[in-house]
């Protein structure tokens, strides 16, 4: 597979008329991890895949697709994580994996205010897994436990304060 992708890759860069180095240059890695990429070598991780598609204008998902198939396998060790220390979000299918406008994440947050009054330029959708929380969203506040689901438009005000540890999937919806 990895072969493949590679090859996948080096069409694409071909077709967009650049150099190995003027690909890493965009992308921000060195020559010899492109040369490696595209000689299969080895797998690139899903972020510097992100990455790579973003410059070729292709989605991980168009450089992962096999001309018979979907499938992706993202290893856990590939699912990058933030740590804010209130709460940590693993990406589990970023931008691009799905189509250009969605993403997954999995939260895991303490006790306390986790997500602070914020905004997105998109819509939403949490599933809690398990724990409890108030969820704000503009001028409505709602107790959310395990098994809920709540969808809404971040472009209003929204924020969360977990009553126990909390565990949840985000999807995320761009505009």
């Amino acid at each position: 597979m990895k072969d493949e992708l590679g090859l996948k890759i080096r069409e694409l860069r071909k077709k967009r008329k650049l150099s190995m180095q003027q690909l890493a240059a965009r992308v921000g890695v060195n020559y010899t991890t492109i040369q490696r990429v595209e000689t299969g070598k080895v797998s690139p991780s899903v972020v510097l895949l992100s990455d790579i598609a973003y410059v070729l204008g292709s989605s991980i998902v168009g450089l992962l697709e096999e001309k018979d198939s979907k499938f992706a396998l993202i290893r856990s060790e590939d699912q990058p994580e933030v740590d804010s220390g209130t709460m940590t979000l693993r990406l589990l299918a970023p931008q691009g994996l799905i189509d250009e406008t969605i993403s997954v994440s999995l939260g895991i947050a303490k006790t306390g205010e986790c997500i602070g009054k914020h905004q997105t330029r998109g819509y939403e959708l949490a599933y809690i897994i398990r724990g409890r929380c108030i969820f704000k969203h503009g001028n409505k506040q709602c107790e959310l436990k395990a098994g809920d689901v709540v969808y809404f438009d971040g472009r209003e005000w929204h924020s969360v304060v977990c009553l126990e540890p909390l565990e949840f999937i985000a999807l995320y919806f761009r505009r």
